[in-house]
């Protein structure tokens, strides 16, 4: 079956939009919201913005139906802009592995009753998927920009002469472009077709061998889908290729999110849906699929949800299950017996109707709002705030427990302690029951140092190699307690660089593998939503050996994937992607907030937006947010230095690239635009941070000479923006990992970069009429 039939079958029959268990009362968040958008004077309006941004992701049909004009009106806006004529749509842009990129890039153009016609959805699905879709409205910015209604007008003049212009821009970048596109969802292709390994794998050996290696080795799926994938008839995001790739790398268990009232029935007063027996069964389709693989299936368990204000006032019973408040949502209070008797029952029913489920792990404060104290609300709930936050976490995962045990006593439970209050966690581990796995994110709370200033790691890392003392801490209460230990890592990418399958610091996952496996720990979960990809980097990872020299298995690794001529020069550029990734600069709101997702893609603001950063979703031009604890030149430096020991990396790759053939040669070929992608994208987020620094105090400025420094700084940055937007345009025309990540689908694609020519040429006109002599009232308009 192909990728475009698969996709139509899930768009016709997997989205269940009238079966989700959300209340058909439900608002959608912010729907009344005043926040000003954000405009795109770059083009002559905002009708020009919507075709431009949809062009090659929307067919043409769709965007007249938005602006309620005919489709020849939508063409001759694209005509007149130089777009070329559009090609056939790929159908994953309107499904649940593309739709988040149509969403974010419309969020300042439409308001919500024309975002829903965009991506032909309901109400009720858009408001499941703003909530429980991985924190999607957060990712979005936690508010909606006030747009007025978009409906087609007859361009001005005005308009016409600007469209003009940017055809006649188009066509200068035109050579940039003559490469054929390789279609952004190719990779789902590839993997979907099965492969005959270049040797037989490995199986890594187990802390139930001696202690040499990790039992369990859990990952998440480069490109499953995170908020309901089970309704999908062919599973199409666990393509089994995937599987198979993922296993030769020693995979052995794979993860997905999962909401437990989808999995269930509606059960008196407590939530649930009609159709949970359609997602049973795609639930026992995936088990049989994985297990061919040697792999098992693991549920993420944030427990139990809180759902929204009007399911409660629905029937007035519910009421007295409501606990902590945050937004429209309220908690299912656990320490009311019947909601921890419903979690356990719960899951007990799903783990005995799917037979060879693995295993959960849980969430208890973190995430999205479960517990009253979850989210630091127990102080709201009559019935928690006296209580021990203790009881509460050991309450919630005793019942998790229960459950899962009851419905297959074999099944494991990993206990993260993501987000605990610490000072509880000896407590909490040693009363959990002995059967749980204690999981803790190896690096957090390790001391860093980058240019100068102090801090720690607060998530996940790959330029700080752990356990740090928390993990190491928490490891020891949990042995002294008789539990077992999982390692939460991130082993290809991670919030500090999302964009590309796997950031190449191969000497620092050797180090990881090397400490983690003195350690004993005895199993690891090796990504969030994040890293799924099979890449050289978890091949190091899961082959490593206590005792091994990393000098050896690098070359080993090196040899095996590049040949023996190439091999030191690989080597080589590993060492100085390493060295130049522990520079980053660190900390949780960079990693969040900071450009480095978007990077090139992000446009310049010649006038503050007012908006925050979003959370990974859309910078703006947020410099405070980006640089968090870093004075904004010690930010730009630590940038700088990445992209700079990038780029002498990449030089290595490319004298690798030269001696190499066949095979060997495409792999290095790939590997050095993936390096390049990493390099550019700092490099871009230094541009950025210096350009919005002088663009704040240039618009606070009255000196003229310390205007035209400001002015000069801009210009300067904005033009090594349009070199480093021309020199990745063709990496990702070519390599359609690159952007892509599958919580928050595509951060952008080429015609993003091709807008971001347009941005910067009005930038450095605008900066042209401020260096102009005039009176200091004119300067800004």
């Amino acid at each position: 079956m192909t990728r475009k039939l698969i996709v139509s079958l899930l768009l016709l029959f997997g989205s269940a939009a009238a079966a989700l268990p959300v209340s058909t009362a439900a608002p959608l968040p912010d729907e009344n919201g005043t926040a000003p958008a954000v405009e795109s004077p770059w083009f002559p309006g905002r009708q020009y913005a919507f075709v431009w941004r949809n062009w090659t992701l929307v067919p043409a049909r769709k965007l007249a139906e938005v602006l309620e004009t005919p489709v020849e009106n939508v063409r001759a806006l694209a005509e007149s802009m130089g777009l070329p004529p559009q090609r056939a749509i790929e159908p994953e842009w309107n499904s649940p592995q593309g739709y988040i990129t149509v969403l974010r890039r419309n969020w300042h153009l439409l308001p919500y009753d024309q975002l829903l016609t965009l991506l032909g959805i309901t109400r009720e699905e858009l408001a499941w998927r703003l909530i429980e879709d991985d924190y999607l409205f957060v990712k979005l910015g936690y508010r909606k920009p006030y747009c007025p209604p978009l409906h087609y007008e007859k361009p001005s003049e005005q308009a016409e002469r600007q469209a003009a212009r940017i055809a006649a821009q188009v066509r200068d970048i035109r050579p940039a472009t003559a490469v054929a596109e390789t279609p952004r969802f190719a990779f789902i292709d590839e993997f979907s077709r099965s492969h005959k390994p270049a040797r037989k794998r490995q199986e890594p050996a187990t802390a139930d061998t001696g202690g040499q290696g990790f039992a369990l080795r859990i990952i998440y799926p480069y490109c499953a889908t995170f908020g309901d994938p089970l309704t999908d008839p062919e599973l199409s995001s666990y393509p089994e290729g995937l599987l198979q790739r993922l296993s030769e790398a020693g995979v052995n268990g794979i993860w997905m999110h999962s909401v437990l009232r989808t999995l269930v029935p509606p059960d008196g007063i407590f939530p649930g849906a009609d159709d949970a027996g359609l997602r049973i069964e795609g639930l026992k389709r995936l088990v049989e699929r994985a297990a061919k693989y040697g792999i098992g299936i693991y549920l993420y368990v944030n427990e139990p949800r809180a759902m929204n204000l009007s399911f409660f006032e629905s029937d007035p019973r519910r009421k007295a299950l409501m606990g902590s408040a945050e937004g429209d949502q309220r908690a299912l209070c656990t320490s009311v017996p019947e909601v921890l008797d419903w979690t356990s029952r719960s899951l007990e029913s799903v783990f005995r109707q799917v037979p060879g489920l693995s295993g959960v792990f849980t969430i208890t404060a973190s995430e999205n709002l479960t517990n009253c104290a979850s989210r630091g609300g127990q102080g709201q709930c009559e019935r928690c705030r006296n209580r021990s936050y203790a009881d509460l976490i050991v309450e919630v995962n005793t019942a998790i427990e229960k459950g899962v045990r009851s419905g297959s006593p074999d099944a494991k439970v990993l206990v993260w302690d993501w987000g605990w209050n610490d000072s509880y966690a000896e407590e909490i581990i040693g009363r959990l029951p002995k059967s749980c796995w204690l999981m803790s994110v190896s690096e957090w709370a390790l001391p860093i140092e980058r240019g100068g200033i102090r801090s720690a790691v607060g998530e996940y890392a790959l330029s700080a190699v752990g356990p740090g003392p928390r993990a190491l801490a928490h490891w020891r209460y949990a042995k002294q307690a008789g539990l077992k230990t999982v390692a939460k890592i991130q082993v290809n990418a991670s919030w500090e660089m999302a964009v590309v399958p796997a950031v190449p610091v191969l000497e620092l996952v050797a180090q990881h593998a090397e400490n983690l496996t003195s350690e004993a720990t005895d199993g690891v979960m090796l990504s969030w939503s994040l890293g799924g990809y099979p890449s050289t980097n978890l091949e190091l990872f899961q082959s490593f050996r206590p005792g091994q020299q990393q000098e050896t298995c690098l070359r080993q690794l090196a040899e095996k994937h590049y040949g023996k001529q190439a091999a030191p020069l690989v080597c080589r550029a590993w060492h100085l992607f390493s060295e130049a990734f522990k520079e980053f600069p660190y900390n949780g709101g960079t990693l969040y907030s900071g450009p480095q997702h978007m990077g090139p893609a992000n446009p310049l603001y010649t006038e503050p937006t007012g908006w925050p950063a979003s959370m990974v979703g859309i910078p703006y031009d947020a410099l405070d947010n980006w640089r968090s604890v870093y004075p904004t030149e010690t930010f730009v430096a630590q940038m700088q230095k990445v992209a700079d020991g990038f780029a002498a990396g990449c030089e290595l790759l490319q004298k690798a690239v030269a001696v190499s053939k066949g095979k060997y040669r495409k792999q290095l070929t790939d590997d050095l635009g993936r390096a390049r992608t990493v390099g550019i994208h700092c490099a871009s987020s230094a541009n950025q941070a210096r350009f919005t620094e002088a663009r704040n105090r240039l618009l606070t400025s009255t000196d003229r000479d310390e205007r035209r420094r400001y002015i000069d700084t801009m210009r300067r940055a904005a033009e090594a923006e349009a070199e480093l937007t021309a020199d990745l345009l063709p990496i990702v025309r070519n390599d359609p990992t690159i952007g892509y990540e599958s919580s928050n689908h595509y951060f952008y694609v080429p015609q993003d970069l091709l807008e971001k020519q347009l941005n910067i040429r009005y930038v450095l006109d605008w900066l042209d009429r401020q260096a102009e002599p005039r009176n200091s009232e004119t300067f800004q308009q």
